[in-house]
């Protein structure tokens, strides 16, 4: 067996992260003029590097991997997933996060024990590795072809929610590995199951619990501070103490050394202050200082993680393990096939979901798989398998995922505008959907402008001049717009949708404001907010 893994590897100092951060700049900077999914120029320039050697390989401990990067990038996710476009999606979204993981762990188990001869558990360990997907170049995709927002939630949240199912699955695996060895007695097999899958509910429940707690803690404080910098802060401990206190709390049964689900707890507290946190107790520009923050935060452990992956990982490998390689693709890509397309049709026949033939496509390409993966191969103890295996495990993985960036990250924009899931907006659109944001955002500054001066902060003389600037700006930008409404019938579609969105949810607030008065019984209210609702979600359809 040759040599995989370089075995010299050196420690992330201050000098390595600053050369990979200037390197992980020029790739971006690339990618915009060649057109190319980040993470995948991230990881061709990663194994470059580590084919001409010009970097010192860095060791990832598991301390790195599953305590500094996947807090980050879990609660990144979690914070900007909208719980109100997943109402229609919670079924699909529960059942493929579930079923359809466990039944890919079990094809994929089959397919590795099968053609590579691997013990039964090892397999499987590798099923649950490969089976998280990570959907962030696909989502990129999706907005640019102003996909249908139902679909999107729906990628996303299954991809978000199958990242925490799996780890649990690895996790309960890991630990049968690590206690066991690589064959369990058959005489408590079942035995080990049945505890095992208890364990798993307690896992999954009792860390959602936790992570909610967490969440709506911190949100409920952030109410009395008006402070972006200590509201950040809040944030940062919710991310990373969720999953430091979950994963400390050991669950009690026949499979040792697990505890609650950190991926989980990140995930649900995360949920919690995106949809409740930010809306309820943060300042406008407190939520943009934290959204910003936590996009760089993901930003830069993932470009990170894919270039430290390349660099550790010898290209001519792939070569000397081509068959095990092309074996974990094909069973990767036959399972997310049959999971999701066998769920789907049940589900449909059963009424319990209904999933379009052409969103089960998008699905099966969306499956690619990220750092996620990647991150949970590089945690497995050295001691319990052969350096050998391990290093033929890792080569698996990062082969499934360089192959899915590479050929379905490709090729997924291509899909969507064959099966017509999507259009692209023309260049009039965009101008116009900028020039009308400097235009509201001018229409607001006179108003606090109007306000400051009530107050005395400002010398009439100098908010007349003001506003008289800002009035003209306006006139301006109003003017360009209508020139842009002659030339394009679609920003009058967009000007007429977003103007009814806007007066529908105007009277949603006078018919609560009635019910406060009294003047409106709350039954009454229901049903009119119900029907403005209706109307809310057929014009968000008419958009997408």
């Amino acid at each position: 067996m040759n040599h995989h893994i370089n075995s010299e590897l050196g420690q992330l100092d201050i000098s390595t992260l600053v050369i990979l951060m200037v390197i992980a700049a020029i790739v971006a900077v690339a990618v915009k003029r060649i057109k190319i999914p980040y993470t995948v120029a991230l990881v061709v320039v990663g194994l470059a590097l580590g084919f001409f050697h010009a970097l010192q390989p860095v060791a990832l401990t598991e301390h790195i991997v599953l305590f500094i990067f996947l807090p980050a990038l879990l609660f990144e996710a979690a914070w900007n997933l909208d719980l109100r476009h997943l109402k229609t999606s919670v079924s699909a979204i529960a059942i493929l996060a579930t079923l359809g993981v466990a039944l890919s762990i079990l094809i994929i188990g089959a397919c590795v024990h099968y053609f590579l001869e691997l013990p039964w558990i090892v397999s499987l360990i590798f099923g649950a590795l490969v089976a998280p997907t990570d959907p962030v170049s696909v989502v990129a995709i999706m907005k640019k072809l102003h996909l249908d927002h139902k679909l999107s939630a729906l990628v996303e949240g299954e991809s978000l929610f199958n990242d925490g199912t799996s780890v649990v699955f690895f996790k309960l695996l890991l630990a049968m590995l690590m206690s066991f060895g690589f064959s369990i007695p058959a005489e408590s097999l079942w035995g080990y199951l049945s505890s095992g899958f208890v364990q798993f509910i307690i896992v999954v429940l009792g860390a959602a619990a936790l992570g909610g707690l967490i969440g709506l803690s911190f949100s409920v404080i952030t109410k009395y501070f008006n402070d972006h910098l200590l509201e950040l802060t809040f944030t940062t401990i919710t991310a990373y103490g969720s999953f430091l206190l979950a994963e400390s709390i050991t669950v009690p049964g026949s499979i040792p050394h697990m505890h609650l689900s950190g991926v989980v707890a990140t995930v649900v507290a995360g949920l919690v202050m995106g949809n409740y946190g930010r809306q309820t107790g943060m300042s406008a520009s407190t939520k943009i200082v934290i959204s910003s923050f936590w996009e760089y935060a993901a930003f830069f452990m993932n470009s990170l993680i894919f270039l430290l992956i390349g660099l550790e990982i010898e290209i001519s490998s792939f070569v000397d393990n081509w068959f095990p390689i092309t074996i974990a693709i094909g069973s990767v890509l036959v399972a997310r096939i049959i999971s999701v397309y066998l769920l789907s049709g049940l589900g449909n026949l059963s009424k319990i979901m209904h999933l379009e033939i052409n969103w089960q496509h998008i699905l099966v390409l969306s499956g690619m798989r990220g750092a996620l993966s990647m991150a949970l191969v590089l945690s497995i103890p050295r001691e319990i398998l052969s350096s050998e295996l391990r290093e033929v495990m890792i080569l698996m993985v990062f082969g499934v995922v360089l192959f899915t960036l590479l050929v379905q990250g490709l090729s997924i924009s291509s899909f969507i505008k064959i099966l017509k899931l999507g259009k692209i907006f023309s260049p009039e659109l965009y101008r116009y959907q900028f020039i009308n944001a400097q235009m509201r955002s001018a229409r607001s500054a006179i108003s606090k402008l109007v306000q400051l001066q009530h107050n005395g902060e400002v010398m009439d003389s100098v908010a007349d001049q003001i506003q008289k600037d800002l009035n003209q700006e306006i006139e301006e930008l109003r003017s360009e717009i209508d020139t842009l409404k002659i030339s394009n019938e679609m920003i009058v579609l967009e000007d007429t949708i977003e103007t009814k969105t806007q007066l529908l949810q105007h009277r949603k607030a006078l018919i609560n404001q009635f019910t406060l008065q009294g003047s409106l019984n709350s039954d009454s209210a229901s049903m009119i907010k119900a029907e403005y609702d209706a109307e809310l979600e057929k014009l968000q359809n008419e958009n997408s």
